[in-house]
C-alpha cells in the first residue's frame, strides 16, 4: 500500500493530455477530500446548463458500502467544455482510497450504462446526459486549468501526507480499538438481553442512546419517530407529526432538539422516506463540502450541526425513525466501523419497537378475548337469571290459574250438586225458593268468571302471537261507559264498594271510532282490578272524557295503592304483587298485561297513579280512528234508516239447546229465523229461503262438502257462519278455501254474538246497494 510517487506525474499529465484515464492510484485521506472539494468546485462555478451526479443517485445506497459492487463512490461533471469522472473504487482503510479519474467521453458513457440499474436515472435522463456529451466543445484553456489543478493536489508534498497518516496513527492505539471494540460488542449484548426481558422499548432505546452517545463522543444522538400520533382539542382529533422522541447530549452547553418536528425537509419528501426504507445511510462528514439537499443544509445550518449520520430504523417494513448522531461543534470523518455500529444498534432497536408492539397487539387480543369472554358469561347469567325468573313466573302463574279454576268450578260443582240431590229427595222444603235462586246466581257468576279467564288467557296468547285484530267502528261512548259502569256495579255487588260514572263529554263529541268489544274489555278489566283492590265502603269513579283526537278514560279508586316501585311490574305477564300463597287477593296476573296489550294495539297508551294508602288511578288515551269514507262506515251511517233489509237467518243445527238458543236470541233481536235440522233440506231450500247469512252447527265435524254445497247453491252473496268447539292448526285456512266466511266459538256470548251479526248484515246491506 503505498503512496502515489512525485517522479509519477509526468506520466499523468502525458496521460491526460492523450484523453487516457488514470487508473488503480492510491490517495491518502486528505488527497481524496481535496479531490474531491475539486468536483464541488466545479459545480459551483459552472452551474448553468451543468449536470453533476454523486452516489446520492443510488437507488440503494447501502450498495456502496455493504455489497460489494464494483465502485465505492463516484462525483461527475458534465457541461459542454468539460466532462470528468472521479470513480472510488474502493476504501483501503480509513487513511487510503482507490480512485479513477477519466475525462474521456466513451468511458463516461461506459460508465453510465454499466450502472444504470444501480442509478436513479430515468431514460429521458440518459438520454439528455448522451446529448450533452456528444454536443462537447473543444474547449482546451478550461481542460489544461482543471487538469493542473488536479495535478497541483496530487503533486502535494509528501511529507504533509505522511504527517496525517503517522498523526492518525498515534491518537489511535491498538488498546484503544479493543477497547472500544469490547464497548461496542457490551452495549449490543445488554439490548439484546433487554430485549429478551420484555423491557419496555422507551426504556431500552433511552439506556442504550445515552450509552452509544457516550461510547462514540458524540455530541449528540437522536431518534427521529415517524408518524407520532398526537392528540387534539377533541379525543377524536388526532393528528400525526414527524418528531424527535429520544436524545441523549454530551453537555448542556447543546442546545436540546427533543419534540423538534420539520414539515418540508423530510415529512412530505416521498422519495426520501423511499429510499430510508430501502436502507439508505446518509453521512455527512463536513456540512460545507457535502452536496446535500438545499433544506436539509438550511436546517442543519438553523441546529449548528457540522457532520451527521441519519440511519433508518425498519419495524416490520414500515419506516418507524431514523437513529441521528450529530457533531455539533467540529467536523467528524465517520468510520466505516462507527457507521456500523450505529447500524447494529438501529437493528436492536427495530426489534425491541417490534417485540413491543407484537407484545401489545397480543394484550390488546387478550384483553378483548377476556371481555367478549365476561360479557358472553354475562349473557349467559342473564339468560339463567332470565330462565330462574320465567320458571318462577311460571309456577307462580300455575299456582294462581289453579287457585283462580278451583275456587269457581268448587262453587259450581258444591252447589249443583246440592241442587241435584235436593230434587232427588222428597222432602224438598227444606230448600227455600230464594236459596235455590241464590245457589243459581252463584252458579252463573262462577261460571261466568271462568268463562272471563278462559277468554283472558285465549286474548293474550292471541296478542303474543300478533293473531289479534280490530274491528273499528262508530260507536257511542256514553252507550258504552254506561254499559262498563253496569257491569262495574255488577261486579260490586254485595262488597260495599261504591260505583260512580263521571261523563264529561259533549253530546257533539259522543261518537267515537275504536273496537268496541276490545274498548270494554279494557275498561272493565281496569273496573275489575280497583274493586278487587278497594276495601268496603270505598269508592271506584270511571271518568270518561273527549277532545278532538282522542278519548280518555280514567279508573279511579280509593283502594290500598301501590308502592312506586312495583308500578313497573305492574302490566308484566304473570306478575303479581303478592306470592300466590299467602296473597289477599286472586288474580292470574294476566288482566293488566292484556290491558296494556290491548291499549298499544288501538295505538294508544296506559299510565298509572297511586299512593300507597290512598288509591289508584289508572289512565287511558285511545286516538279516534275516525273512517268517514270507508265502507263499513257509510253503512254504519245508513243501515238504520234503510227499510229493506234482508234480516232473514237460516239456522242448520242438530243440536235442540244450541238451536233453541240461537232462535230465542236472533228473534228476539228483530231477526226472521228458519231452523233447518236436515242438511241436505237445508242446501237445496236455499234460494227458496233467500238468507242473508246461514249458520252451521254440527255436532259432528262440519264437512268441507257441506259448506262448499250450501254455497255453490246460493245465486247471491251468502254470508256463512260455523259454530266449533274450537279450531286448530291449518284448520281456519281449509274452512276459508271452502267458502265459509267466519267461526264462532263456543260458549256462545249473546252480546259479542248479535253484535257479530249486526256487523254482517250491515255489510251485507251495503253490499247489496
Amino acid at each position: 500500500m503505498g503512496l502515489v510517487k512525485q517522479n509519477s506525474w509526468h506520466k499523468f499529465l502525458l496521460m491526460f493530455i492523450s484523453n487516457q484515464s488514470l487508473i488503480s492510484i492510491i490517495i491518502s485521506h486528505p488527497i481524496f477530500t481535496k479531490i474531491s472539494h475539486l468536483w464541488r468546485k466545479l459545480v459551483k462555478e459552472n452551474c448553468h446548463g451543468a449536470i453533476y451526479l454523486n452516489e446520492e443517485k443510488l437507488l440503494n445506497t447501502t450498495n456502496i458500502r455493504n455489497k460489494g459492487q464494483k465502485f465505492h463512490s463516484f462525483q461527475l461533471f458534465i457541461s459542454e467544455e468539460l466532462q470528468c469522472l472521479l470513480i472510488v473504487e474502493k476504501q483501503i482503510n480509513e487513511l487510503y482510497y482507490q480512485i479513477t479519474i477519466t475525462l474521456e467521453t466513451e468511458e463516461i458513457l461506459d460508465f453510465l450504462e454499466i450502472s444504470q440499474s444501480e442509478l436513479s436515472i430515468s431514460n429521458e435522463e440518459l438520454t439528455t446526459i448522451k446529448t450533452v456529451l456528444h454536443r462537447k466543445k473543444n474547449h482546451h484553456i478550461i481542460k489544461q486549468n482543471f487538469i493542473f489543478s488536479l495535478l497541483k493536489i496530487l503533486t502535494e508534498p509528501l511529507e504533509l501526507q505522511e504527517s496525517y497518516v503517522n498523526e492518525h496513527y498515534q491518537s489511535q492505539p491498538i488498546e484503544v480499538i479493543l477497547r472500544n471494540k469490547i464497548a461496542q460488542e457490551r452495549i449490543i449484548r445488554q439490548v439484546t438481553q433487554q430485549i429478551q426481558q420484555d423491557l419496555d422499548p422507551l426504556i431500552i432505546v433511552k439506556m442504550t442512546i445515552e450509552q452509544v452517545q457516550s461510547l462514540l463522543q458524540l455530541d449528540r444522538l437522536l431518534v427521529y419517530q415517524i408518524n407520532v400520533p398526537v392528540k387534539g382539542k377533541s379525543e377524536n382529533n388526532i393528528s400525526f407529526i414527524d418528531t424527535v422522541t429520544y436524545e441523549a447530549k454530551a453537555s448542556n452547553v447543546i442546545p436540546s432538539v427533543l419534540n423538534f418536528n420539520e414539515e418540508s425537509c423530510f415529512h412530505n419528501n416521498q422519495e426520501f422516506q423511499k429510499k430510508y426504507l430501502e436502507g439508505y445511510t446518509l453521512v455527512i462528514d463536513n456540512i460545507h463540502e457535502s452536496n446535500m439537499d438545499i433544506c436539509l443544509k438550511m436546517m442543519m445550518e438553523k441546529l449548528e450541526i457540522k457532520a451527521k449520520v441519519a440511519i433508518p430504523i425498519i419495524v416490520k417494513n414500515q419506516l418507524w425513525g431514523l437513529l441521528i448522531a450529530h457533531q455539533c461543534f467540529t467536523i467528524r470523518k465517520w468510520k466505516n466501523s462507527e457507521i456500523k455500529f450505529l447500524k447494529n444498534i438501529a437493528e436492536y432497536l427495530s426489534l425491541a419497537i417490534y417485540q413491543y408492539n407484537s407484545y401489545q397487539k397480543l394484550e390488546e387480543q387478550k384483553n378483548l378475548l377476556e371481555q367478549q369472554i365476561e360479557k358472553k358469561a354475562k349473557q349467559l347469567q342473564d339468560a339463567l337469571v332470565v330462565a330462574q325468573i320465567a320458571h318462577q313466573s311460571k309456577t307462580e302463574f300455575l299456582g294462581s290459574i289453579s287457585h283462580e279454576l278451583r275456587t269457581p268450578l268448587t262453587c259450581i260443582i258444591g252447589l249443583s250438586g246440592t241442587l241435584l240431590h235436593w230434587s232427588k229427595e222428597k222432602k224438598r222444603e227444606n230448600l227455600s225458593p230464594e236459596k235455590q235462586v241464590r245457589y243459581l246466581q252463584i252458579i252463573q257468576d262462577s261460571g261466568r268468571k271462568l268463562l272471563q279467564l278462559i277468554n283472558n288467557m285465549l286474548d293474550f296468547a292471541d296478542l303474543e302471537a300478533g293473531k289479534s285484530l280490530l274491528y273499528i267502528e262508530r260507536i257511542s261512548l256514553e252507550n258504552l261507559s254506561k254499559f262498563v259502569y253496569i257491569s262495574g256495579l255488577e261486579i260490586a255487588r254485595n262488597q260495599g264498594i261504591k260505583v260512580r260514572l263521571d261523563y264529561q263529554v259533549s253530546p257533539e263529541l259522543d261518537l267515537f271510532y275504536a273496537d268496541e268489544e276490545r274498548l270494554y274489555q279494557i275498561l272493565l278489566n281496569l273496573v275489575d282490578n280497583a274493586i278487587k283492590f278497594t276495601p268496603s265502603g270505598g269508592q271506584v269513579i270511571i271518568r270518561v272524557m273527549r277532545n278532538q283526537h282522542q278519548a280518555i278514560f280514567q279508573v279511579e279508586d280509593t283502594g290500598i295503592g301501590i308502592d312506586k316501585k312495583q308500578i313497573p311490574l305492574l302490566f308484566t305477564e304473570f306478575q303479581q304483587l303478592e306470592n300466590y300463597r299467602s296473597r289477599s287477593y286472586s288474580g292470574t296476573g294476566l288482566g293488566l298485561a292484556l290491558t296494556k296489550h290491548l291499549v298499544e294495539l288501538h295505538g294508544g297508551m296506559i299510565e298509572v297513579e297511586s299512593i300507597i294508602g290512598s288509591g289508584s288511578t289508572f289512565t287511558v288515551f285511545l286516538p279516534n280512528y275516525e273512517q268517514k269514507n270507508s265502507l263499513k262506515n257509510e253503512c254504519n251511517q245508513n243501515v238504520i234508516n234503510q227499510s229493506k233489509v234482508n234480516k232473514t237467518i237460516a239456522i242448520i243445527c242438530d243440536d235442540e239447546e244450541v238451536g233453541t238458543f240461537l232462535c230465542e236470541l236472533l228473534t228476539a233481536a228483530d231477526y226472521q229465523v228458519i231452523w233447518l235440522v236436515d242438511v241436505q233440506e237445508a242446501i237445496s231450500r236455499i234460494n227458496l229461503i233467500n238468507p242473508a247469512i246461514v249458520i252451521l252447527q254440527q255436532e259432528q265435524d262440519i264437512s268441507l262438502t257441506i259448506a262448499e254445497s250450501i254455497k255453490s247453491q246460493a245465486d247471491y252473496p251468502l254470508y256463512l257462519i260455523v259454530i266449533k268447539d274450537q279450531i286448530q292448526g291449518n284448520e281456519w285456512e281449509n274452512l276459508v278455501s271452502s267458502g265459509i266466511d267466519e267461526y264462532l266459538l263456543k260458549p256462545l256470548q249473546p252480546r259479542i254474538f248479535l253484535k257479530k251479526i249486526n256487523q254482517v248484515i250491515n255489510q251485507h246491506c251495503c253490499l247489496e246497494d
